[in-house]
């Protein structure tokens, strides 16, 4: 699970932070408008995120979806089983 709250969003960009598991520790997701994917800006900095990146790439996933849909909420949670 990733809480994900956006950071910045401007007409070229949009950058989201996220929260793996809701921890305080956060990672950078970014997506320029008009680009295929979102990046990795830095991992949180938890253990298993540093060392897998499962949660910084489910999040830049979800960061895709808002960018393609023109959708950026200001705090939402994405969550996978």
């Amino acid at each position: 699970m990733n809480k994900l709250k956006l950071k910045e969003a401007t007409q070229t960009y949009v950058i989201y932070l996220y929260y793996p598991d809701g921890n305080d520790e956060y990672g950078e997701i970014r997506m320029n408008i008009g680009d295929e994917e979102a990046f990795v800006i830095t991992r949180a900095d938890l253990g298993n995120d540093i060392t897998s990146g499962r949660y910084a790439f489910s999040a830049a996933k979800a960061v895709k979806e808002c960018v393609i849909e023109r959708n950026y909420p200001v705090e939402f949670t994405q969550a996978w089983y």
